[in-house]
């Protein structure tokens, strides 16, 4: 016996709506939207203090991340964005207040890559509490790696030290107010970094001092302590070195 056709049509669409649901639980939703994750706190005398921290930027936001500093140090910091994106440092505690855009000239001593529109920060600091800001330039949402490097070996003029270096962990060191020229020496081909916070100064060199060791001459003598990076020219480079001031 046939069935009228008002059942046969209600059937039909039952069916379907049941359909419909079915194909429903198998599309997949919107992936997660990645959400800002801080860095751990950089402690000095920590094992982990150097390595690279990683996390996330929230839009039209910054990631904070404390740094603690537990005796006067060269401290030099830089950020790059996986991503490609263009991020900004800046440094604040007690009466430090640094900011950092792009890096030009800027060391190649830190276990990632820069590039021209990261950003670095370089600075002698008194032990105390810090805290790092990372952010993006336009405000965009990003992933970012961070490494803080410390130093606390000072160099004073008419003295040397020894230094050693490494990829992702270069020779850091204190030079005094009052420097004149800072060199290296070898049988590696080396670079120096130097930067003097409070002048928003920068210098560097790779073979000035001639048979490819760097020398820094300062066009006076230096108004404030600078954090000086010692690092190979090649980024896998590792060896020693002797700094010396003037």
């Amino acid at each position: 016996m046939r069935a009228p056709r008002g059942k046969r049509a209600a059937g039909a669409a039952a069916a379907m709506a049941v359909a419909t649901i079915g194909l429903a639980g198998c599309i997949p939703g919107p992936p997660p939207v990645p959400q800002p994750t801080p860095a751990a706190p950089v402690v000095q005398g920590d094992a982990a203090a150097s390595e690279v921290r990683a996390g996330r930027i929230a839009s039209d936001s910054t990631t904070v991340v404390d740094l603690d500093v537990a005796e006067r140090s060269a401290v030099v910091i830089g950020a790059t964005s996986p991503d490609g994106d263009d991020l900004t440092l800046r440094l604040t505690g007690g009466s430090v207040e640094l900011e950092a855009d792009d890096a030009h000239g800027e060391p190649d001593g830190f276990a990632f890559e820069l590039s021209s529109r990261d950003p670095v920060l370089g600075a002698v600091l008194e032990p105390g509490a810090y805290a790092l800001e990372i952010a993006e330039y336009g405000g965009a949402s990003t992933s970012f790696e961070l490494q803080v490097l410390m130093g606390t070996t000072t160099v004073a003029p008419g003295e040397s030290a020894a230094m050693t270096f490494a990829p992702g962990a270069p020779g850091i060191a204190i030079v005094p107010a009052g420097s004149s020229a800072i060199a290296a020496t070898s049988p590696h081909d080396t670079v120096l970094w130097a930067r003097a916070a409070a002048a928003d100064e920068t210098f560097d060199d790779d073979d000035g001092g001639g048979d490819r060791n760097p020398r820094i001459e300062l066009a006076s003598s230096a108004a404030e302590g600078l954090a000086v990076v010692l690092t190979g020219y090649a980024r896998d480079a590792s060896g020693s070195a002797e700094l010396s001031v003037e």
